[in-house]
């Protein structure tokens, strides 16, 4: 299954610790510079943008969303592919991160850096890298270097987007996604993250018409299903949002963010036997303002 890696968050500079920097060891040469040439120190060609490089070509789950196709986020890593099973250096690197194995990642981006030194797509890879790890400074660093290569290249000013809203910096996360958005009109990760701030400031309509609009492109994703039906149920269309959960698959209900806004919805237009249903399935969450939410909801169904 090809992945398109467009999006990756989920969001190199040579002075920077980790990927790309070179040793400081001294090589004992004992004094043998007889197979030492001046073509010993040339670096390769250096690899260009190509959009084949986009694409992943790994196992993943299955997931009809938004994440199916740009990112491997929200997969969990026992899903995806061993990284050593790829062909490709460059996707090895990628697994490698995704399921937090960094220092083999470190290695095979570091080993890669001479060939993809002139890519955007390395320097943004390398920055999720980071990010995923929590090195937010660093990882900007690598996202702009990306940019710096390629201006019209949506993953990075995404993921500047990302960084932008973890900071809660979201005037200036909007603007990144509404950037990444305009340069890659057929991405729809920026789009999803421009429609979910839309939503979190009350911009209801322009975040349905964002949540609509990839429901188009993809009549099955889950996400985007998902956050209209949000939308639909803040802006008091509670059959609306019921009608947007119908479509979804039952499996994605499990999830507490998710199933507990149907439950609440349900109760609202009466349903409350199919509302205990979903309830009871409800997956458990470590989040504590979730589980307060959930725990209103659940003092509904008595």
């Amino acid at each position: 299954m090809k992945i398109n890696l467009l999006s990756l968050l989920l969001v190199l500079n040579l002075i920077l610790s980790g990927c790309g920097t070179s040793s400081k060891k001294e090589e004992k040469t004992d004094g043998d510079l007889s197979g030492v040439t001046n073509e010993s120190f040339k670096w390769p060609a250096p690899r260009g943008y190509e959009v084949v490089d986009d694409f992943l070509d790994g196992k993943a789950a299955d997931y009809d969303d938004v994440l199916k196709s740009e990112t491997l986020s929200k997969i969990p890593p026992k899903e995806l592919e061993e990284p050593t099973s790829v062909d490709r250096s460059i996707d090895k690197a990628i697994l490698a991160c995704y399921r937090g194995n960094y220092s083999f990642a470190d290695k095979i981006f570091d080993s890669l850096l001479k060939e993809y030194r002139k890519n955007p797509i390395y320097w943004n890879q390398v920055g999720n890298c980071f990010m995923m790890r929590g090195e937010t400074r660093k990882a900007l660093l690598y996202f702009n270097k990306s940019r710096s290569l390629k201006s019209d290249y949506a993953p990075p000013i995404n993921n500047i987007g990302v960084i932008f809203e973890k900071k809660s910096f979201d005037q200036k996360a909007l603007k990144s996604y509404e950037e990444a958005k305009k340069v890659s009109n057929f991405s729809l990760t920026p789009i999803f993250n421009l429609a979910q701030v839309y939503a979190r400031y009350g911009f209801i309509s322009e975040a349905k018409q964002l949540f609509e609009s990839m429901i188009r492109m993809n009549s099955k994703d889950q996400d985007a299903l998902h956050g209209l039906a949000y939308v639909e149920f803040v802006s008091g269309d509670i059959q609306g949002a019921i009608r947007a959960f119908d479509r979804m698959e039952r499996d994605y209900y499990e999830k507490p963010e998710v199933g507990v806004n149907l439950v609440y919805a349900l109760v609202l237009s009466g349903n409350k036997d199919k509302a205990k249903d979903i309830y009871e399935d409800l997956k458990p969450t470590s989040n504590s303002s979730l589980q307060a939410y959930l725990a209103q909801v659940g003092g509904l169904l008595k």
